[in-house]
């Protein structure tokens, strides 16, 4: 009896000690270890003003979301850059969302293509292949993936609708901090490649690199 007694002891001593230690875990919960997201897209950076953007692109046009806040708008602009169709930029005072729209059909491999790729960027997402399906006001179903760091928050989403089969593809980048842009940060633009997506500034190299528009088709050089 009195070896039972001293096992039991010593195995509930040892579940306390184990869960000390794996309480700080908790604290990084839903936030991808390894995940570094981008806060800026060509000239628009997290942070800025509705001023400052408009400044740097001058081709945007305002259009008001309808909140009672004036600092509350969706800036439109549309691409001219294949397979992105059109980025819709969200201020709350400051900038805190973009938007990229793409042609699916145009983005080699639809959403597994575009997916390999941002997992590359972006690295290990918290979530992946999350399905929802809705029957209002038409049916349709959302298949997302979703990568998050304790800064920024990112997702992709192909929106299916059951009415002529008919797909979209969305990548939202999101800002978690509220915090105005860094002066460094602002200066700095996101890098081009084949298919736009938003980079880590730590993967933003200042050398302009050649990228093929399609095979046999001249090269352009990638914005600085």
């Amino acid at each position: 009896m009195p070896i039972t007694f001293r096992m039991v002891t010593i195995l509930v001593m040892l579940c306390l000690v184990l869960g000390f230690v794996a309480t700080p875990g908790i604290a990084t919960e839903g936030v991808s270890t390894d995940a570094t997201l981008p806060r800026a897209f060509q000239s628009a950076q997290f942070g800025m003003t509705l001023a400052e953007f408009t400044a740097v692109v001058p081709e945007a046009k305002p259009v008001s979301l309808g909140g009672r806040d004036h600092a509350d708008r969706t800036v439109v602009v549309p691409s001219q850059e294949r397979p992105l169709h059109r980025i819709e930029y969200r201020f709350s005072d400051r900038l805190r969302e973009f938007i990229l729209y793409y042609v699916y059909a145009d983005v080699p491999g639809g959403y597994a293509g575009l997916l390999t790729q941002l997992r590359e960027s972006y690295g290990k997402p918290i979530k992946q292949n999350l399905y929802e399906y809705y029957t209002k006001p038409e049916a349709y179903s959302e298949k997302k993936t979703i990568w998050k760091d304790r800064a920024t928050m990112a997702s992709l989403t192909e929106i299916r609708k059951m009415n002529g089969d008919t797909r979209e593809l969305v990548l939202t980048i999101t800002d978690l901090t509220g915090q105005p842009a860094s002066g460094e940060g602002q200066a700095r633009h996101a890098h081009e490649r084949s298919i736009p997506i938003p980079v880590p500034e730590d993967r933003i190299s200042n050398e302009q690199t050649a990228v093929p528009d399609q095979v046999g088709a001249p090269t352009k050089q990638a914005r600085g």
